[in-house]
């Protein structure tokens, strides 16, 4: 039987999906090599190596005949490692094997993206808490132990953040009502060479039908000057520029978010009087039908002081149809019927009158009814006032007395004029 000298080493490692050309070995073959014809390969990981013999050169070559996953050791549970051996044909027919056994480690590479992410606890919060912790994460990845990077969907950045691998609200911003019973949150998570996009379904939950976990105001417990002067309604000497928020949950509770920090909780009053106007949470109350007029001879929403203006007058005795007159002016004056009824109706509800709605609405102008009762009339209407409610209700610009016409806060809410220093009496409107 021939007999050969093999001399030479293998590289010990090689990356896990190495192609061919990535990984080269080169052994010496020595002694009785004129009948060599071919070299085998066996063993376990034979099949993921190649050899070829160059008589020439009295080289055989090994190299990299399929790739290799690193995870799958993982998965079968059992060491990286690549083993095989080397089996040597001649042209009589016979094999000499030598008990040389090669090694190859498999080194990993960052190939695989994160493949699960999901919450280890929590995954649940509450519409209105403030920078409320929602869940700790989970991220499985077999290429890494992290740190991870998370990112958001532009439409949710802003109010999203994870802290090492808690999922929480950012500071100051809240859920809402309409997001229950579930906000589908989109997360990218990268664990810098490789991403991965996936869906965490927040679970939101109603403040009304939770264990109460804040004290609401009451006439015998004022907070942070805000009391109760009567079941539906709260008064305060606050300004609106004092309060960034005032958000409505169901028809139990109300919150409203201070600047200076911190929260407070109302039962579901129908009024919130502060030192310079009012919220008015009324569907059908006197500022809803106000903003239905003002919207729908303008075609614009109102401001808090158009609806302050508009209410002092009903205050004051002036009818809905007189004011609806003195909004007739300008370019609704130049109108035929036809072109002002459609107009009004589109600022109204949205749409255009059908045919019917638009033949009884011309009758009725041309029997003699006024402009003006039209207008009342339209925006007076059921579906005008749903159309023009608002849940968070609608600021009201009103200043306690005209010698206080200084406090006018046109923006309502958040949207002061004046900074505190240049307040005329001081801090005598501030508790």
């Amino acid at each position: 039987m021939p007999v050969l000298q093999v001399s030479g080493s293998i590289p010990t490692t090689i990356r896990e999906n190495a192609k061919p050309g990535d990984w080269v070995a080169g052994l010496t073959l020595a002694g009785d090599t004129s009948g060599l014809v071919g070299i085998e390969l066996t063993g376990a990981n034979a099949l993921a190596f190649s050899a070829q013999w160059n008589a020439a050169l009295g080289l055989a070559t090994l190299g990299v005949a399929a790739p290799v996953d690193f995870e799958a050791f993982a998965v079968a549970r059992i060491p990286s490692q690549l083993s095989f051996a080397l089996r040597f044909v001649f042209a009589d027919g016979s094999r000499y094997a030598p008990s040389t056994t090669y090694r190859v480690a498999v080194t990993d590479v960052d190939d695989t993206p994160p493949t699960a992410l999901r919450f280890l606890s929590g995954g649940s919060v509450t519409a209105g808490a403030i920078g409320s912790t929602i869940g700790i994460l989970s991220i499985t990845d077999p290429d890494s132990a992290g740190p991870f990077l998370f990112s958001f969907a532009e439409e949710d950045a802003w109010r999203f953040e994870v802290v090492g691998n808690v999922l929480k609200l950012k500071d100051g911003i809240s859920l809402g009502l309409d997001e229950m019973p579930n906000h589908p949150l989109f997360i990218e998570v990268s664990d810098g060479h490789q991403s991965a996009g996936f869906t965490l379904n927040i679970t939101v939950n109603d403040p009304g039908a939770q264990q109460s976990v804040v004290t609401v105001v009451s006439a015998e417990q004022p907070q942070s000057g805000i009391a109760l002067s009567s079941p539906v309604q709260a008064v305060s000497l606050h300004e609106a520029r004092d309060l960034t928020g005032a958000n409505s949950y169901g028809e139990d509770i109300r919150q409203l978010l201070l600047a200076e920090g911190g929260e407070v909780w109302l039962p579901a009053v129908q009024t919130l009087r502060l030192a310079d106007g009012w919220v008015d949470f009324g569907s059908n109350g006197a500022a809803t039908r106000a903003a239905a007029l003002h919207a729908t001879a303008t075609g614009q929403a109102p401001s808090g002081a158009d609806l302050g203006s508009l209410l002092a007058q009903v205050q004051a005795g002036q009818g809905w149809v007189d004011l609806a007159g003195s909004l007739l002016a300008g370019p609704l004056a130049g109108l035929d019927d036809t072109d002002l009824v459609t107009t009004l109706y589109h600022a109204a509800f949205g749409h255009d009158p059908d045919a019917a709605e638009l033949a009884l609405d011309l009758g009725r102008l041309a029997s003699g009814t006024s402009r003006a009762q039209m207008l009342a009339d339209i925006a007076g209407s059921a579906a005008a006032l749903a159309a023009h409610a608002d849940p968070d209700g609608h600021w009201v610009a009103q200043a306690l007395g005209g010698s206080a016409a200084w406090h006018m806060d046109t923006g309502g809410i958040s949207a002061g004029l004046l900074p505190s220093a240049s307040h005329p009496v001081g801090s005598a409107w501030m508790l």
